[in-house]
């Protein structure tokens, strides 16, 4: 009996995610780690303490451009579930996009190759 009472919160996390918002909120949560995973050794590589990697001046901006971007969207929807509120479909589908197109740049960067569609997808802000 121990045993099954330790795996109630189990079972109610997997419950949330039978559903349409328990799914979109576990790909935020997911998406939230890999880009935690992929962001981790950024300021070493911007810094050039990593040896065979250099990254130019104008990709570190469009990195850092891109990786706030996906940082915004993640903290927002990550604010709505801490909320209770509900989150749409579409803004996790733009969430994916951006993670896709950031990983896509920060590879491209690394390689000394930055994508071309990086800067439109990415494009700077006025200020």
């Amino acid at each position: 009996m121990k045993k099954l009472f330790f795996l109630l919160p189990l079972v109610a996390v997997v419950a949330c995610a039978n559903t349409a918002q328990g799914k979109l909120r576990q790909t935020v949560f997911n998406l939230d780690s890999a880009y935690h995973l992929l962001a981790n050794p950024m300021p070493d590589v911007m810094a050039g303490k990593v040896p065979g990697v250099t990254v130019s001046d104008a990709d570190k901006v469009l990195i850092k451009r891109a990786s706030q971007t996906v940082f915004n969207q993640l903290s927002a929807l990550e604010t709505s579930i801490e909320a209770g509120n509900s989150i749409t479909e579409t803004a996790v589908s733009s969430l994916q996009a951006d993670f896709s197109s950031l990983t896509t740049c920060w590879l491209g960067a690394k390689e000394g190759t930055m994508p071309t569609t990086c800067a439109a997808t990415f494009p700077e802000v006025s200020k």
